[in-house]
C-alpha cells in the first residue's frame, strides 16, 4: 500500500520484518545521524503558510468575536485575546521544536503517549469540571486541560506506528485489523462516557483511515461501520439531548444557537459587514467565539472569510498528503495521513454544524475556536507534519536499525548453472544487509572443493 501512495525510499533504507524501511547509516558512517555536511531538505512552506494563516485569522476573529462577553464577564474587553495571544506563542513555539524533531521518535514512544492519553481519559472522568452537561475539561492553572485533544493525535501516532510494525499482515482479521480496531475502541469509549458523541465519531472516521490506508481489506471496513452505525444510533435516540437535537434537525426548527448562527451567515453576504461590524456577537449567539466563529467570520468578512477559511482547510489537508507521499517509511506515510484526515474530519463537522447540515455537535475549528488545548495541539501536530514533510535523517534515540531483518538464505541451484549464468543485477532498490562471515570450517571445505 505504501507503493500506491508513491512512497520513495532512500537509498540507505533498509526492510524490517513488519515490511517497514527503516534508515541504516551509509558507507563509512558510524551513526544514522546525518553529517553537517550532506544538504538537507527544508520543511513544506506551504503546509507552513496554512496553519500560520488559519492561526494568525483565529487570533484576530476571537478578539473580535469576544469583546462584549469579555465586558460582560470580566470586565475586561481584551480578557480572551491576551490569553488567546500567549497560547498562539507557545503554540508556535511548539510547532516549530516539533519541525526539527525527528518524526520516528514518536514511533517509538507511541505506547507509552498513548498510555498518557488513555490515563488522561480516565482522569476527566473522575476529576473534570463538568459544562452544559460534558466532562471534558480539567481546570489546571491558567489554562482548561481537555484531555480527548492530545488523545485524538496519540491515537493518530500509536495507530501508524503498529500498522507499520504490522506490514502486509494488517490484511489479515485477528492478526492486523483487530488489534488496532479494540485499542481505538476502548478510547471511543472512553471519550464516550465524557458525552462527547462528535470526537467520538471523529476518531472513528481516523481510524478507518489509517486502516485503509495501510491496506486493510475493504470487507472489514466497511463491517467495522455496519457495526459501529447501530451504536451511534442508540447513543442518538437513547439520550435526551441529542434526540432533540436530531429531532429539530429533521423537522427544521432549528434550535435558537441554530437560527442566531443561521442569521450571522446570511447577514455577511459577500463581503461581510467589516471586521469588528459584527451584531450577533453582542449576546446574541452563544459560543460565538468557540465552537461558533465561523458565524461571526461569515458575519463579519462575508462569503469570502469563509471560502478564504475552507481554501486554507484544503490547502493544509493537501499539503499533509503530499507529505504523506514523500515519506520515507511507512510509520510516516501513515501518520501524516491520519493527522491530514484529522484535521479534515473536524473541519469538515464544525462547519458543517455551523451551516446547519447536521445535527449540533460540540466540536471546535483548528486554529481558530478559543481554547488552549484545542490550539496546542493543533499547531504542535502541524509541527509534526512539517517534520514528516523535510524527510528528515533517523536520531539515535529514534533508530529503529535493531528490527532488521536476518539475511536471507539464496535458492539452491546447481553450481555449473550458477557459473554459466552471467550475473544478474538485483531489482531491490536498497542495499542488503551483509552476510555474516563463513567459519573457518567452512573456509577449508570451500578450499578443499
Amino acid at each position: 500500500m505504501c507503493e500506491g501512495l508513491g512512497v520513495t525510499p532512500s537509498e540507505t533504507a533498509a526492510p524490517d520484518p513488519g515490511g517497514d524501511l527503516v534508515a541504516e547509516p551509509a558507507e563509512g558512517s558510524p551513526s544514522p545521524v546525518a553529517d553537517e555536511g550532506e544538504e538537507r531538505r527544508a520543511m513544506d512552506p506551504w503546509l507552513f503558510f496554512a496553519a500560520m494563516s488559519l492561526a494568525c485569522l483565529g487570533l484576530v476573529m476571537v478578539y473580535s468575536a469576544s469583546v462584549y462577553t469579555a465586558r460582560v464577564r470580566y470586565h475586561d474587553w481584551e480578557y480572551f485575546l491576551g490569553r488567546q495571544s500567549v497560547l498562539f506563542a507557545l503554540g508556535t513555539g511548539v510547532m516549530v521544536l516539533t519541525s526539527r524533531l525527528d518524526y520516528r521518535i514518536f514511533r517509538r514512544f507511541a505506547p507509552h503517549l498513548m498510555g498518557i492519553g488513555l490515563m488522561g481519559l480516565l482522569l476527566v472522568l473522575a476529576v473534570g469540571d463538568e459544562v452544559n452537561g460534558a466532562r471534558r475539561w480539567i481546570r489546571a492553572p491558567g489554562i482548561n486541560i481537555q484531555p480527548s485533544e492530545l488523545a485524538k493525535v496519540f491515537l493518530a501516532m500509536f495507530l501508524s506506528a503498529m500498522l507499520a510494525r504490522q506490514g502486509e499482515r494488517v490484511r489479515r482479521f485477528k492478526a492486523g485489523f483487530l488489534p488496532p480496531l479494540l485499542v481505538a475502541s476502548l478510547t471511543m469509549v472512553l471519550v464516550l462516557l465524557e458525552k462527547d458523541l462528535g470526537t467520538t465519531i471523529l476518531l472513528g472516521a481516523v481510524t478507518l483511515t489509517a486502516l485503509f490506508v495501510a491496506g486493510t481489506r475493504i470487507t472489514y471496513v466497511v463491517a467495522a461501520m455496519m457495526l459501529a452505525a447501530p451504536l451511534a444510533w442508540s447513543q442518538i435516540v437513547g439520550v435526551g439531548f441529542r434526540k432533540g437535537r436530531l429531532l429539530d434537525f429533521l423537522s427544521g426548527e432549528q434550535s435558537y444557537q441554530i437560527q442566531q448562527s443561521l442569521i450571522a451567515v446570511g447577514s455577511g453576504g459577500t463581503w461581510g459587514l467589516g471586521l469588528g461590524a459584527g451584531r450577533q456577537k453582542l449576546g446574541f449567539l452563544p459560543e460565538n467565539h468557540t465552537d461558533f466563529i465561523l458565524a461571526s467570520i461569515a458575519e463579519e468578512l462575508g462569503l469570502v472569510g469563509v471560502w478564504t477559511v475552507i481554501g486554507l482547510f484544503c490547502l493544509l489537508v493537501w499539503r499533509g498528503l503530499v507529505a504523506a507521499r514523500g515519506a520515507p517509511d511507512r510509520f510516516g506515510t501513515y501518520l501524516a495521513v491520519a493527522l491530514s484526515a484529522l484535521f479534515g474530519f473536524q473541519a469538515l463537522i464544525n462547519i458543517s454544524v455551523v451551516l446547519d447540515v447536521i445535527p449540533a455537535k460540540g466540536i471546535t475549528l483548528p486554529f481558530l475556536s478559543y481554547g488552549g488545548s484545542s490550539l496546542l495541539v493543533s499547531m504542535g501536530a502541524t509541527g509534526v507534519l512539517l517534520s514528516i514533510s523535510r524527510r528528515p535523517r533517523p536520531w539515535r534515540i529514534s533508530d529503529q536499525r535493531n528490527r532488521a531483518p536476518a539475511p536471507e538464505r539464496p535458492a539452491r541451484t546447481d553450481r555449473r548453472q550458477r557459473s554459466a549464468e552471467p550475473p544478474r543485477k538485483s531489482w531491490w532498490p536498497w542495499k542488503r544487509t551483509p552476510a555474516a562471515p563463513a567459519g573457518p570450517r567452512r573456509n577449508a571445505r570451500i578450499a578443499r572443493g
